[in-house]
């Protein structure tokens, strides 16, 4: 299953595109920023607000060793690395994102702060009790086999390591089948959402606690919102922002945003957020 889901990901001129898109912004890689940068970063549901509302509960320090699982172009391990001063290390399957993460994390020069590689998170190229914590922010959704997955999370954490989880869980309808293409798949057979109790099973059975679960509505609310007032504001004659999601969801992203707000909406899908801990 791993080959579809890395295809469906795959952009191997997915640099040239953002180099494109910083020169229709007036600027180039030798002065972008990590704020003009951030739409493009935080590939889910709430973006780079989300981000903060969610690592804040992670009680990050300088010192801490974090991983960052599939960690797409490495967005959230760049900004937590500046925000915070911690070091991170970043697996992702899909290898172009890896590539086009590198070139981004050079570009801000963190090259000294974080770390991706491109490999599986099933099969995680870290020795045991590595890491301080770890987050996943929407990559569940891609892959079946949940508990292996904590398992080998479990593995590289050291004892009292926390863990985030936020993911596009089943909401309340969990009979109706999901509306595709979106974000994460473009057909059924790439798409393993289950409901919240799925997880808490899939960590326990793992080894972890989970200390909080919530659904994580307010952070999809105001996501929507800004989307709605960003098309309003285009409609009526406002400038279209040259760095968007579209640049990584391709040419099919309004499709797939347009389903990912009417699953939601329907209740059949919600972003959960599940913060962990391996016992001491």
């Amino acid at each position: 299953m791993s080959e579809p889901v890395a295809r469906h990901y795959e952009a191997p001129d997915l640099i040239a595109r953002i180099e494109a898109a910083l020169a229709d912004a007036g600027t180039t890689p030798e002065t972008v920023t990590a704020e003009m940068l951030a739409p493009v970063e935080e590939f889910h549901v709430g973006g780079r607000p989300a981000t903060d509302a969610l690592l804040d509960a992670m009680n990050i320090r300088p010192a801490h060793k974090a991983l960052d699982v599939g960690c797409g172009t490495g967005g959230t391990s760049r900004h937590a690395a500046a925000r915070f001063g911690c070091t991170v290390e970043g697996v992702d399957l899909t290898e172009s994102y890896i590539r086009a993460g590198r070139t981004l994390t050079a570009w801000l020069k963190l090259d000294g702060k974080v770390h991706l590689h491109a490999a599986s998170a099933l099969d995680m190229p870290f020795e045991a009790a590595k890491f301080d914590l770890a987050w996943m922010f929407h990559v569940g959704m891609n892959i079946e086999e949940k508990e292996a997955l904590f398992r080998e999370v479990f593995r590289v954490l050291t004892p009292g390591g926390r863990f985030l989880v936020y993911d596009i869980m089943r909401g309340e309808d969990e009979a109706t089948p999901l509306t595709f293409p979106v974000p994460w798949s473009t057909v059924p057979e790439t798409s393993f959402v289950r409901p919240p109790r799925d997880y808490e099973a899939a960590l326990t059975a793992a080894g972890f606690t989970v200390a909080q679960a919530e659904p994580r509505r307010d952070l999809a609310d105001a996501f929507f919102a800004a989307a709605a007032a960003q098309a309003a504001a285009q409609a009526a004659g406002g400038p279209r922002p040259p760095i968007t999601l579209a640049l990584i969801m391709g040419e099919t992203a309004r499709q797939k945003f347009q389903n990912l707000k009417q699953n939601y909406d329907a209740g059949r899908i919600v972003p959960v957020a599940m913060l962990c801990e391996k016992p001491a």
